[in-house]
């Protein structure tokens, strides 16, 4: 009688076909960003160890999106500090590029120059705010206070203002704070309705006070100064204190401290974010958001020990707040010329991370077009067809996020592109990766087979995508599998069928190219019994 003889089965097989033994271990949808102060293993399902070059929005994980040069092309190479836009009572909006040497206006084909000169660094950031229909800013008190007068095109003192490091525009005056190397704790005003004029024996309702009194027993310098609902934020390096307005022209203010113990001493980490504040406080280790009144609510908890460790240089900091998508981010340059921006969305309470080449700036700012300069005009007056009024199209203002470089350049955020901008030292564009690392799964006291991982995901420009495993905690990696999908804009499937005995297992998926979104996972399992050697 013939022997049944039997084929062998390839383990990595078995989880193909039908298995009563497989049951699914984890489920979740990516929508919780990335935690990296509590073990890997402690993680909730949808939460991720590492979200680089990933924004959360929508109940999805995706790849963040590209940038393109903006145009026309860079007027010199100086760093833009600033990309500021202001529209007027004549409906005239104007866009201005902002650096440390000087200041360029957007017309229709040209950044034309501003006449007059800044004596700035790349460190002497510039603060701008608009008070009685004027563009009014300060390089870090490297100056005297400015503005741009629009009629002739230059930069011009304003007035007798001092060299305040911060300004904000508050019941039609503008008030600075710390001036610089001679009072770091002074706060100044400009009179009622007369932005220009500073000194009280000209106009009793402007003057200056310095803020003494601290509720910290160590010094308190000023950092920032903003326009609330009603009030005035103060930030100093320990504290936070608030302004209200006083019926006394030669007093029209009285300060008081709000929040003690806490304060900011990063300052252009600190911006508003539409009810009130978010900044960086590196003395505390973390990230606050503020609304006037209350206390400070720590939102980096999750990530306070990764962003720390990330500073060398804190007078560059800066940061940015997206309107649209409710987001904050910190940017953080590195040694290396690249720029770490933590993004914290407040929908979703998820932060991520991103990598940007030699930014210097951020935006979230109105870009005015259309404006035909009178040097851009062809012939005489006498050969015009139509009045002075309509030589010029409309002006058409569109919301853009800008980044301002180092190398002169500004790249502006698209939703299309998959790489960022060409740069002076990157011609060819900076690719960048996104990866996302998951928590990692552990059984207690045995271990677990896993037999499948499926990955849910949407494209809508193509590219590879890999899926990669760990058995040691993330330490090393194995390729599990890349796909590079061909049919875009509907859910698909990342399947990894595979055999896996370890203890402690985590999965990360890596793109370069197109626009993926990550809408869950799936991670399936054997329970294995005990081994030889009761491990």
């Amino acid at each position: 009688m013939a022997r049944l003889i039997s084929k062998p089965v390839k383990p990595e097989q078995l989880p193909r076909i039908p298995n009563i033994g497989m049951q699914p271990y984890a489920d979740a949808r990516l929508n919780k960003g990335m935690v990296t102060t509590i073990d890997p293993a402690e993680l909730e399902q949808g939460t991720l160890v590492l979200a680089k070059n990933a924004l959360v929005r929508f109940d999805k994980t995706f790849r963040r999106y590209g940038s393109t040069l903006f145009t026309p092309v860079k007027p010199d190479s100086n760093p833009v500090l600033r990309l500021a836009y202001i529209k007027r009572k004549d409906g005239i909006a104007y866009t201005l590029r902002m650096t440390p040497k000087g200041v360029h206006s957007l017309d229709s084909a040209a950044w034309v120059p501003v006449v007059g000169t800044l004596s700035g660094t790349k460190f002497d950031r510039i603060q701008t705010a608009n008070v009685l229909n004027e563009m009014v800013f300060s390089n870090n008190g490297k100056n005297k206070l400015k503005k741009i007068d629009f009629t002739t095109l230059k930069i011009v003192d304003l007035g007798n203002a001092p060299t305040y490091r911060y300004i904000t525009g508050f019941y039609n005056r503008v008030v600075g704070f710390a001036r610089r190397d001679t009072n770091e704790v002074e706060i100044g005003w400009s009179g009622d309705g007369n932005i220009t004029e500073w000194n009280p024996l000209v106009d009793e309702s402007a003057g200056s006070a310095p803020l003494l009194e601290s509720p910290a027993d160590l010094s308190d310098f000023g950092t920032g100064i903003f326009s609330g609902p009603n009030v005035l934020i103060v930030l100093r390096e320990r504290s936070v204190w608030l302004g209200t307005k006083q019926p006394i022209p030669q007093n029209p203010f009285y300060f008081a401290a709000n929040v003690p113990n806490i304060g900011c001493d990063t300052p252009y980490s600190a911006v508003w974010i539409g009810d009130g504040l978010a900044w960086f406080d590196r003395r505390t280790g973390t990230v606050y958001a503020y609304n006037p009144g209350s206390a400070p609510v720590p939102i980096g908890r999750p990530i306070e020990n990764k962003i720390i460790r990330d500073i060398y240089d804190p007078g560059a900091i800066f940061a940015s707040y997206n309107s649209v998508a409710n987001e904050y981010t910190i940017f953080i340059p590195r040694e290396d010329s690249y720029v770490d921006g933590w993004t914290f969305n407040r929908r979703n309470n998820a932060w991520t991370r991103h990598e940007f080449y030699d930014i210097c700036s951020a935006e979230e700012t109105g870009i005015s077009t259309g404006f035909i300069s009178m040097d851009e005009l062809v012939g005489t007056f006498d050969t015009l067809a139509d009045t002075m009024d309509e030589l010029s199209p409309p002006s058409v203002v569109t919301d853009a996020r800008i980044f301002g470089r180092n190398d002169g350049t500004i790249a502006q955020e698209d939703e299309s592109a998959t790489t960022d901008a060409a740069h002076t030292a990157l011609p060819l564009g900076n690719t960048y990766e996104m990866q996302l690392v998951s928590k990692t799964f552990t059984i207690p006291e045995r271990n677990i087979l896993v037999g499948k991982i499926v990955i849910e995901y949407e494209t809508s420009v193509a590219g590879a995508v890999t899926l990669e495993y760990s058995l040691d905690n993330g330490n090393t990696w194995v390729l599990g599998k890349t796909v590079t999908p061909d049919t875009l804009n509907k859910p698909r499937l990342l399947i990894l069928h595979k055999l896996i005995r370890v203890r402690r297992f985590a999965f990360r998926l890596l793109s370069s190219v197109g626009k993926i979104e990550v809408l869950g996972y799936e991670v399936h399992v054997y329970r294995s019994g005990q081994s030889r050697d009761g491990e």
